[in-house]
């Protein structure tokens, strides 16, 4: 046997797990994308983009919608923004954002970065990540959606992700509709709701330069004193472990999305690996924490 089949066999276990929940779930669409010391080590795709006929097969530039995943993204355009700015993260946001009508109250930048305070302001309920992406665009000139495509998604080249303001052949239906119907979402290009679609390869890139520190080949895309940041905050805020729209355990750092979409990092074995779903898990954080032990199983052998 050679060793590339013998890496595809690593990750079977975790192929087979996913292809369970694709059906008990009732998913029509899943992906596999696993990385390890900067190379692409298994690709996996199953099923279509919806049940109808007619629908597209799932292939390695199907984009799924990301949901909560987006946090990361907004997460890290607030921590570029805050470092080149040379903010204090406990400075009042309302300081920066002195013209909206939001209602800020004492909420700090720290909250942001760390989801805690209200998750709405003002009259018309506007969430926290509308917030940061004023705060983003207040600093630095541009939303989060120009700020990431710029500094990451261009030099990366990562041509399948992309916050969807027009419907496109590429993406992937989900069934977060009421009654269960297959949709897209289709919002602002800014960059802080819930449109935000990426294929499994590029979501794992994206982990990838995070495992890197913000280190693509030869160049710095991410300060470093964004990731000094991020663990000076994990260093104040024990009793929270979502840093950055990333969740901290002993092992590794991961992120979800509502339908499905997951993102694990594992510096002890300089891996990432990506899941991608289409529909609601119901036991969303059994789910997450069978496959990230999966995933960190394999990893061992």
């Amino acid at each position: 046997m050679d060793a590339l089949t013998l890496t595809a066999n690593k990750f079977n276990s975790l192929k087979t797990y996913t292809e369970e929940v694709k059906e008990k779930y009732g998913a029509s669409a899943a992906s596999i994308v696993i990385i390890q010391d900067n190379r692409i080590l298994t690709e996996w795709y199953s099923g279509k983009h919806h049940f109808k006929n007619g629908s597209l097969e799932v292939k390695a530039d199907s984009m799924f919608n990301l949901y909560s995943l987006r946090k990361t993204y907004v997460g890290l355009a607030t921590a570029i923004a805050v470092v080149e700015s040379k903010l204090s993260v406990d400075c009042n946001v309302s300081n920066i954002l002195t013209k909206t009508e939001y209602d800020l109250g004492n909420i700090t930048i720290r909250d942001l970065a760390i989801k805690t305070g209200p998750k709405y302001f003002g009259s018309n309920s506007i969430e926290r990540e509308k917030v940061a992406c004023d705060l983003v665009k207040e600093l630095t000139g541009c939303n989060i959606a120009d700020l990431i495509t710029k500094r990451i998604f261009k030099p990366m080249q990562l041509t399948d992700t992309e916050w969807i303001s027009v419907p496109k052949e590429k993406l992937v239906c989900d069934f977060q509709a009421s009654g269960g119907y297959a949709s897209i979402r289709i919002e602002s290009n800014e960059g802080h709701e819930r449109n935000l679609y990426s294929s499994a390869r590029d979501l794992a890139y994206w982990g990838n330069v995070h495992l890197n520190k913000g280190l693509f080949n030869t160049s710095q895309l991410i300060p470093e004193e964004v990731f000094t940041l991020s663990e000076q905050l994990r260093t104040d805020t024990k009793d929270k472990n979502r840093i950055f729209g990333w969740y901290y355990q002993d092992k590794y750092y991961y992120s979800s999305g509502a339908a499905g979409c997951h993102c694990i990092i594992v510096p002890e074995f300089n891996a990432v690996g990506v899941r991608m779903l289409n529909r609601y898990t119901e036991n969303y954080t059994e789910d997450q924490k069978s496959f990230n032990e999966i995933f960190y199983s394999c990893l061992q052998e």
